[in-house]
């Protein structure tokens, strides 16, 4: 446990450090670019910028490098696979509520003292409206979350399989949806009214609006695949030797 907890530490600082740089980008192109502009062109139009894509992009490539980066170090100090999955998922887990604030302090504060010059959204939130604070909190984590999940899978395939697997399995990813298409098209009316149909409501598209309890749900379901993907090519992960 005592090799464990210096993991999880381990991982949580580099994570953090690696958030605030990411903020500071972050702030550096959304706000003080955006507010030289307006101050040098004596303008009064409002800055607006989406934040939750750019910490979902940052969440997968976070993953993705914590995974791989730490494996040699963690198995040379004694940690065995299991240890090392567990250490990036509670650290995951503990950076998706992080950046979930973050992004809501944010928010809240530039909406309170800037609202004139900066308007900073949720679009995801504008679209589905979830009815409770806790409800709006609980899909932004997911999104994060499955963001971090995902990177997980990325980071052990590319670190699991050798090029030519990865190159067979990738262009199989990137067949897929034209397989999909080829056979949505053999379907009768009802048959392709009934797949939408069944497609829009995993995406809380109904006849009666957007529904946030959905999508919730197939988050989640996402991230439990994506979760028991990477503990499957975690557990016979070995150390890559550099010829």
């Amino acid at each position: 446990m005592m090799k464990l907890k210096a993991a999880l530490q381990y991982r949580m600082i580099y994570q953090l450090k690696s958030l605030g740089i990411f903020y500071l980008y972050f702030i550096g192109f959304a706000v003080v670019l955006p507010g030289l502009a307006m101050f040098f062109s004596n303008t009064t139009a409002t800055a607006e910028s989406e934040l939750t894509l750019p910490a979902l992009i940052f969440a997968i490539i976070l993953s993705v490098i914590g995974i791989r980066s730490d494996f040699k170090l963690f198995i040379q100090n004694g940690l065995n696979r299991l240890h090392i999955f567990v250490s990036n998922l509670i650290s995951n887990f503990v950076i998706a509520n992080v950046i979930v604030l973050a992004m809501a302090a944010f928010r809240l504060i530039f909406k309170t003292f800037f609202s004139d010059h900066f308007d900073y959204q949720f679009m995801i939130l504008d679209f589905y409206q979830p009815k409770t604070l806790f409800s709006q909190y609980l899909l932004l984590f997911l999104i994060i979350f499955w963001g971090m999940a995902l990177g997980l899978v990325i980071g052990l395939f590319l670190d699991r399989f050798s090029f030519i697997v990865r190159l067979l399995i990738g262009g199989g990813v990137l067949l897929f949806p034209i397989l999909f298409g080829t056979v949505f098209t053999t379907l009768s009316e009802a048959g392709k009214d009934n797949v939408l149909t069944n497609l829009a409501h995993t995406l809380g598209i109904t006849e009666n609006g957007l529904k946030a309890g959905p999508l919730m749900l197939t988050l989640f379901i996402l991230i439990c695949v994506n979760l028991v993907l990477a503990y499957l090519m975690n557990r016979r992960r070995e150390l890559q030797r550099i010829a």
